[in-house]
């Protein structure tokens, strides 16, 4: 008899402290994730970024993340520059509480970004010029490279999906003319993010409004204002993106013609102007004006 409720106790005793590690599990883990989101999203943006909840499904490896939202900068009329409604995660759950977490798909689906002007610049302009600027920032001393600070837990992730991104594009009034614009941008697909250089939550962040805003110039040429498709264009050749890819779809827009867009790809890499030349003027900045007075 004592035997047995030797090894009863000892039984429940085990299984309290399985369901006390699963809690655990889910409570810091969730935790963990949602506070690296909105403190890198944040740090990267340089505007707040809040995510309502982080739901963990241990047995299936996956990972909910509901209602995240990226404030505009101060000063504008909309409250919100980017809502997504839920993300699907697929991840390694054992990594969670690790210092690097290993992903395998991230899914961003029915994403609704507002691109509002004001004045001489735009909300999402203004948030990749606080991103190049410290892109571009100079060495604390000589010698001396500026190191980065850490933004939480590293990130490998193979593969991450952007779809159904709605663009409410909102322009200064000008009389005859509307001043809102809707846009729906293509799938935006990356992969094997972190497997060359450190991706953490900052860094993610900083990617992904990246790879948005590159969507918007492609897609904006010939439909928005030049003076927001030049500044915004230039920016992200700063940031890294993909000039070349801008100009072949500028190309297109512009008279149709693969093969011609194919030369404007040649002679805009001889020129050494990237989207400057690519566009024959198009893409202009603002920092060039001045220069010329």
């Amino acid at each position: 008899m004592k035997i047995g409720k030797v090894l009863k106790v000892t039984g429940f005793v085990i299984v309290v402290i399985i369901v006390a590690l699963v809690v655990a599990f889910y409570l810091f883990g969730s935790k963990a994730v949602r506070l690296g989101i909105e403190v890198g999203g944040t740090k990267a943006l340089k505007v707040p970024v809040a995510v309502e909840a982080v739901d963990l499904s241990l047995l299936a490896g996956r990972a909910g993340v509901k209602n995240l939202v990226v404030d505009n900068p101060s000063g504008y009329q909309n409250e919100k520059m980017l809502e997504l409604g839920e993300a699907r995660v697929d991840l390694a759950m054992g990594t969670v509480l690790s210092d690097t977490i290993h992903i395998d798909e991230i899914l961003m689906n029915k994403m609704s970004v507002v691109l509002e002007q004001r004045g001489l610049t735009n909300n999402i302009q203004e948030v990749l010029d606080g991103m190049a600027k410290e892109e571009t920032e100079p060495e604390t001393e000589p010698g001396e490279k500026k190191q980065p600070e850490s933004a939480g837990k590293n990130l490998v992730i193979n593969k991450l999906e952007i779809s159904e991104v709605a663009v409410k594009v909102k322009l200064l009034p000008v009389p005859g003319k509307k001043d809102t614009i809707t846009m729906k941008l293509a799938p935006i697909t990356m992969t094997d993010l972190g497997k060359e250089g450190k991706v953490d939550f900052a860094v993610l962040a900083g990617k992904i409004l990246v790879a948005i805003a590159e969507g918007i110039v492609q897609q904006g040429v010939g439909i928005l204002p030049d003076d927001i498709i030049g500044p915004m264009g230039d920016t992200l050749n700063v940031l890294g993106a993909s000039s070349e890819v801008i100009i072949r779809e500028a190309g297109k827009v512009l008279d149709g013609s693969l093969e011609s867009t194919d030369k404007l790809i040649d002679e805009s890499k001889k020129l050494g102007d990237g989207l400057k030349k690519g566009l024959g003027g198009l893409l202009d900045s603002k920092k060039d004006d001045k220069e010329k007075e």
